[in-house]
């Protein structure tokens, strides 16, 4: 394989961040206010401390077979026919994930901005530059990302910087108003977002240096504890039960911002949404198609990535646009994929490999 081909570590964390980030800044945090109300912040504490544990496990597994993707050490631990099952099981998740993702962008741009634009509009305006950028791999992506991502987060760490005035930190208090369990439901439905390591399962093989996706851990989920945490300050600014009637509380945040020439920054929040649903699309469009190509052994995987889009064209336009149905499906449906297929199943996986005896000395 080309060196071209291959990513860092530190570029294959980042593709994680942003999936992550770009999912939980929209519906997530109405959900999570809905749940624990004002100790929402503490699940935002909480939830980075399962989605590391997540992580951790995904990683040691992939170590485990670092040559492999999913679909080859499947092969290896569940034999042909059972592992092949398992492995398309994780293609069409990440299919599933890629068409969720675009209909979010095609809600966004449709309820807060151009709702008299056709849904499939915004379908194309995300899928075909998502096309193009990722035909020939995830290195260009990946690459873009590594400089995009920084300047998300310090966009996000500026929102909040600038309606620092309009925070009332009494509406955090009183601690535990309604109790232990809000805050811990709050947790689970948020950490469950965090599970998009799995991505791990489908680009090990092209990740050079990958003894430092351990080291890159513990950082990668601080960043994300504090951008959760700059979620939550809608809480203060609207306080909880505004904040979890809200359709897009960070666009709202955006809106609240009003400082001189500084006013009505709609444009920003969108470039960030827009970049992130991308290199989001980007990620798990390649994840299907790579796993596909190594199930059955094909020489390339680009006519597959052509076939993907267009399903995920198809599967968001066939879907009827419905915000209260989306918002839900978002919520505790996609936690229970999520941790079905980021955590259970990894985690199987890796004790299934230890039983037997891995690692051992591996055949490319």
């Amino acid at each position: 394989m080309s060196h071209l081909n291959y990513i860092s570590a530190k570029q294959a964390v980042y593709l994680i961040l942003t999936c992550i980030l770009a999912t939980v800044d929209v519906f997530l945090p109405a959900e999570v206010a809905k749940y624990a109300g004002r100790d929402a912040w503490m699940s935002a504490l909480a939830a980075p401390v399962i989605g590391y544990l997540i992580y951790l496990i995904i990683v040691k597994l992939c170590l485990l077979f670092p040559d492999l993707s999913l679909a080859g050490f499947n092969r290896l631990l569940l034999g042909r026919y059972l592992g092949a099952a398992v492995t398309i099981l994780y293609v069409l998740t990440f299919l599933v994930l890629s068409t969720s993702a675009v209909m979010q962008f095609s809600i966004i741009m449709g309820s807060a901005f151009k709702p008299e634009s056709p849904p499939y509009v915004w379908h194309l305006v995300i899928l075909v530059p998502a096309l193009y950028v990722t035909y020939k791999g995830i290195a260009v992506p990946a690459r873009m990302n590594e400089l995009l991502l920084p300047m998300g987060l310090l966009l996000l760490l500026s929102v909040v910087l600038l309606n620092i005035p309009e925070i009332d930190l009494q509406e955090f208090l009183p601690v535990f108003y309604d109790g232990y369990l809000p805050p811990v439901m709050g947790a689970i439905i948020m950490g469950s977002t965090l599970g998009y390591s799995m991505l791990l399962l489908a680009l090990v093989p092209i990740i050079s240096k990958k003894e430092k996706l351990i080291q890159q851990g513990p950082l990668a989920f601080t960043m994300v504890a504090l951008a959760l945490l700059a979620g939550t300050a809608a809480i203060g600014i609207f306080g909880p039960i505004l904040t979890s009637m809200t359709l897009f509380p960070a666009l709202q945040m955006i809106r609240n911002i009003d400082i001189g020439f500084l006013t009505r920054l709609d444009a920003l929040i969108v470039t960030v949404w827009y970049t992130g649903f991308f290199v989001f699309l980007c990620a798990h469009t390649f994840a299907a198609a790579s796993l596909t190509r190594d199930l059955f052994n094909l020489r390339g995987y680009r006519f597959l990535m052509v076939i993907y889009y267009i399903l995920v064209l198809i599967g968001a336009n066939v879907y009827i646009t419905n915000v209260p149905l989306t918002r839900w499906l978002l919520n505790v449906p996609l936690a229970i994929l999520l941790y079905a297929m980021a955590l259970v199943i990894p985690l199987l996986l890796y004790l299934v490999a230890k039983l037997r005896g891995y690692p051992r000395q591996q055949t490319k």
